[in-house]
């Protein structure tokens, strides 16, 4: 909680699978937030893959093959650029685990460090609406009348900052009530 006291970082990545050790970040996305709760800055940007994008992950994202050609960065460019856009700001994923897995494997493969404070708004959600029967990001959506969720990561970025900032408000206040 103390670390949405103050600016943080939400962010997001989009890849090509489920490993860390097989598959490649195919996205990045991030928005600095103040303490007020207002979206200051955002970054985002596809990342120029070593193979081809998967067509179930074509099919999920929305990110096509010739998008990644036209305008996907080297990881080593777009990771670069990430890691200036956060800078020492704790920065905040739903699902932590999964994302920064992602960000460690790619740290090692590029020699570049990650050496952020990471937090899960996952938890935070679990803490803040225990009586919810799931906490994935879709449904925390419907229930704060929030964005949907696309699989785009700048716009689940967008989404996981509504939770994060009504966590925020509902765990600060020690409410019992349902919603945001």
């Amino acid at each position: 909680m103390a670390a949405l006291g103050g600016e943080f970082v939400v962010a997001d990545l989009e890849t090509t699978g489920l490993s860390a050790a097989s598959c490649e970040i195919l996205e990045f996305a991030a928005v600095a937030v103040d303490i007020e709760g207002r979206i200051t800055r955002e970054y985002s940007q596809v990342v120029r893959i070593s193979g081809s994008v998967p067509s179930f992950i074509a099919r999920l994202t929305g990110i096509s093959q010739q998008e990644v050609v036209q305008h996907g960065q080297p990881i080593e460019q777009a990771f670069g650029a990430f890691r200036e856009f956060v800078g020492a700001a704790p920065v905040f994923f739903h699902n932590a685990a999964f994302d920064t897995r992602f960000l460690l494997a790619t740290s090692r493969r590029c020699g570049l460090p990650f050496d952020n404070e990471t937090y899960c708004t996952l938890m935070l959600a679990r803490r803040a609406w225990p009586e919810l029967p799931s906490h994935k990001l879709g449904i925390l959506a419907e229930h704060l009348g929030a964005s949907t969720p696309t699989h785009r990561a700048l716009a689940d970025v967008r989404t996981t900052v509504a939770v994060a900032l009504a966590a925020r408000a509902r765990l600060a206040a020690g409410s019992s009530h349902v919603g945001p």
